[in-house]
């Protein structure tokens, strides 16, 4: 296997992940409420573990510009929620879109630090 960084099989399935995720994410948040998934956690805590995983994968999949990509996920996370407006059973909230730009936040940390004491991440 190749560097991290240098489109190796490991960037090639983070980035297949972190699109399906974004696609994933993206159809939950534009549908009808009634579509929405059912889920045993807290509606924020959904949310924030969505954006999290799915930023995690962006920025393995994307090592060497991980500022932009994080910068994008947070941009992402808020067109997200405004995307809601279009729907007439969604509705925006500030709230929501805070849980969203945290996930983001801390799905990046934890993807930054794997990165930073990977062996894999070329110099």
């Amino acid at each position: 296997m190749s560097e991290l960084g240098g489109g190796s099989d490991l960037t090639f399935y983070a980035r297949m992940i972190a699109w399906a995720l974004f696609a994933i994410i993206l159809f939950v948040t534009v549908s009808p409420i009634r579509m929405r998934p059912r889920t045993i956690t807290r509606v924020n805590l959904d949310r924030a573990l969505a954006f999290a995983s799915m930023t995690f994968f962006f920025v393995l999949g994307y090592p060497r510009s991980p500022a932009c990509v994080v910068f994008a996920c947070v941009v992402g996370s808020a067109l997200s929620e405004l995307l809601q407006l279009l729907s007439p059973s969604r509705h925006a909230r500030f709230g929501d879109a805070m849980a969203k730009s945290i996930g983001t936040a801390a799905g990046a940390g934890v993807a930054i630090a794997a990165l930073a004491t990977s062996s894999l991440v070329a110099s």
